[in-house]
């Protein structure tokens, strides 16, 4: 995977830049008979404004499957954030959102728990559960829970 630093200036939007590169391995290895590497993959990057890697997602498919999302702890809960209503750029302009509510709102794109939103955006977890209250209030974003 290539990413240029020009390819991340035009798609840095207020705080974080997402990399989606989709691929499968021309070379599998012939004596492994559990290799999947030969199915179509997908990895997620994610660069923050300092050109900083916050954050690397991959998996099989299109999407993280629920039994890859993972409790931060074993019995915990899992919870996934996704944005409910496509909020434009233009709305952080006019004062209806902070910056930093942009930017965690493009992390929320569902493929990953609320503490993987809170380590790529570099965020503590517990000031990140108080903007998604926010942000849920706004009705931008549900957490989708589940045990």
């Amino acid at each position: 995977m290539r990413v240029d630093k020009d390819e991340i200036q035009q798609g840095l939007e207020l705080g974080i830049y997402t990399k989606e590169y989709k691929h499968t391995n021309p070379y599998p290895d012939p004596d492994e008979i559990d290799d999947q590497s030969v199915n179509e993959h997908t990895i997620y990057v994610y660069i923050d404004s300092n050109y900083n890697v916050t954050g690397v997602k991959s998996f099989f498919g299109d999407s993280p499957s629920l039994d890859d999302l993972q409790a931060p702890e074993e019995g915990g809960e899992v919870r996934v954030p996704i944005v409910v209503k496509d909020v434009p750029e233009m709305s952080v302009h006019l004062g209806m959102l902070t910056q930093e509510e942009y930017k965690v709102l493009k992390i929320c794109d569902g493929m990953n728990t609320l503490e993987q939103v809170a380590e790529i955006a570099q965020k503590d977890v517990t000031e990140l559960e108080e903007m998604m209250e926010r942000l849920r209030d706004k009705g931008l974003v549900k957490v989708i829970k589940r045990s």
